[in-house]
């Protein structure tokens, strides 16, 4: 059989045609050791219901792969597998049925048993999406990647290859006595395939660039079954659309990811914590950061603005190096000439890090996240925390509610980074300077109160918007890992990056499979749930 897939794949490659107008699914199962007649229920698929053909569908994952492959409904496993996700918005969804693969190949058929039966499918690395229908669907196919989960660092140290069922935990743990790491997510318990996917922002992006520029090579399950390694010198057109273009290429089964050098696994981070009276010094010190990272580009901060009660700036502080004191630093330096009522910065492991920022994520609430863009400036930075302060008392009513505002920057070494290698598909210049996130987060108890959180959330992004237009900082672009399920990620890339996109599209999925049959997540053409008049970019 493997003599057969490689064969197939040689052909394939000199042909360079990846799906014939004659293209025919059962052929395509066959030649990947499928033997149709042992499933006759196969044969009469055609005209099925949803519900029969989803049935059909997960039985056949199951008679090829075996029961330790695929859970159901009513079963321990499912519910246990279900009861995982993040959000709850996200663990109420009911699919017919979880399949968890070994190996692409198991991938390559699931994908062509969903064409065949029509039964859609969503793709689960680590499950931290807010809303419904990204990593998990409704009545058809969840594959979890859970069972795919090597991890190898290469003898010259200078790519890993990582499979998606990882967290960054993970990763980095692996990496923590070889004297390198890589641009990880800065949350342990967040998966390798969504944060890279859509961007990624590290520890080190400053210096290195996003965590889907720091990408070597994907493994890449297309739409045809055919398993292909998108490079810089192999299908250039994939790769640069992998690069910040989400789930509408293929599904990702492995990433080779560039290291970088760090010494004993050690950088130095934490956060200090600010109270109202000195908001505006913040302020200043965290654009500054921002706009000067280019003087001391191993520096970065996030800054989380909350009240439960009392008015905080929650300032995550990171050093892409060992430093005895944050002051030694001169990007961060200015935070430690500010009062501080609460300081946890210190040298530690990178591993060790991000899995203490697991602490974060409380897990089994409902979630929202928001986001826009805009040019880095002090007088937009100070407008948006005054809105949100203003507006979140709308939300006094709510069970459970926690409303966030949170800065993160893209800095020029970010930005230097989205050019290499052919560049990628988020349509960044450069040469406009450093971009900075401004993100919302909210979690609460009751679906009830959903439509009244989404409404202040949406308002909230939309006087944002109106500010940073009047004052001539406005991006388009909008960061996909932190968008809202109502906002139009690939719109918000450009003209340029939307129209190439769909050009690459066409070449790997003919028939749209990535959008059609995994419907979830930001797609091509729209939002993940369009139409309903919230804030979009």
């Amino acid at each position: 059989m493997r003599a057969l897939l490689l064969a197939s794949y040689a052909a394939f490659v000199a042909s360079q045609n990846f799906e014939s107008d004659d293209f025919n699914v059962t052929e395509a199962l066959i030649s990947r050791g499928v033997s149709i007649s042992a499933i006759p229920q196969l044969k009469a698929i055609t005209g099925r219901s949803s519900d029969a053909a989803c049935s059909i569908a997960c039985s056949s994952l199951e008679i090829l792969y075996g029961k330790d492959a695929i859970d159901f409904k009513d079963e321990s496993a499912y519910t246990a597998f279900t009861s995982k996700f993040w959000s709850s918005i996200s663990a109420e969804v009911r699919p017919h049925c979880i399949f968890k693969p070994s190996t692409p190949s198991a991938v390559s058929v699931m994908v062509l048993l969903s064409r065949l039966s029509q039964c859609p499918f969503a793709v689960k690395s680590g499950g931290h999406s807010a809303f419904a229908g990204a990593a998990t669907i409704e009545g058809g196919i969840t594959m979890s990647f859970e069972n795919m989960k090597r991890i190898e660092l290469f003898s010259n140290k200078s790519t890993v290859a990582v499979q998606p069922g990882n967290n960054w935990g993970d990763v980095l743990t692996a990496l923590s006595t070889t004297g390198v790491t890589v641009a990880a997510g800065r949350i342990g318990d967040i998966g390798v395939g969504g944060l890279t996917l859509g961007g990624g922002i590290s520890f080190v992006s400053n210096e290195y660039g996003l965590a889907c520029d720091n990408v070597a090579s994907f493994e890449v399950v297309t739409a045809s079954g055919i398993i292909v390694k998108a490079s810089p010198q192999h299908f250039p057109d994939l790769f640069w659309a992998l690069r910040g273009g989400g789930n509408n290429m293929g599904i990702v089964t492995g990433f080779e990811l560039q290291t970088h050098p760090l010494k004993d696994d050690l950088l130095f981070g934490g956060t200090r914590i600010f109270t109202e009276d000195v908001f505006d010094d913040v302020v200043k010190a965290w654009v500054d950061l921002t706009i000067k990272s280019p003087k001391d580009p191993k520096a970065g901060s996030w800054v989380a603005w909350t009240d439960s009660g009392i008015k905080l700036g929650l300032t995550e502080l990171w050093y892409g190096a060992p430093l005895a004191n944050g002051s030694d630093s001169t990007g961060l330096a200015p935070f430690y000439n500010i009062p501080a009522i609460s300081d946890s910065t210190k040298t530690r492991g990178h591993a060790a890090y991000v899995t203490d920022n697991e602490a974060t994520n409380t897990y089994g609430v409902r979630e929202i996240f928001y986001d826009l863009s805009v040019k880095a400036d002090y007088e937009i930075a100070s407008r948006s925390v005054d809105i949100f302060f203003e507006s979140i008392g709308n939300l006094s009513s709510v069970d459970g509610v926690y409303p966030v505002l949170i800065w993160q920057h893209i800095t020029e070494g970010s930005l230097k980074g989205s050019v290499r290698n052919g560049g990628n598909a988020m349509g960044f210049n450069p040469a406009e300077g450093p971009i900075h996130i401004i993100q919302l987060a909210c979690s609460w108890n009751n679906a009830a109160d959903d439509e009244k959180v989404y409404k202040v959330m949406s308002d909230i992004m939309k006087q944002i918007k109106k500010q940073s237009v009047e004052l001539g900082v406005a991006n388009d672009w909008i960061y996909m890992n932190y968008a809202s399920q109502f906002q139009d990620v690939i719109a918000s890339y450009g003209d340029a990056s939307k129209a190439k996109l769909k050009k690459v599209a066409g070449r790997y999925d003919p028939k749209a499979v990535f959008q059609k049959l995994q419907p979830g997540y930001f797609k091509l053409n729209r939002a993940p749930v369009p139409g309903k008049g919230y804030f979009s970019h």
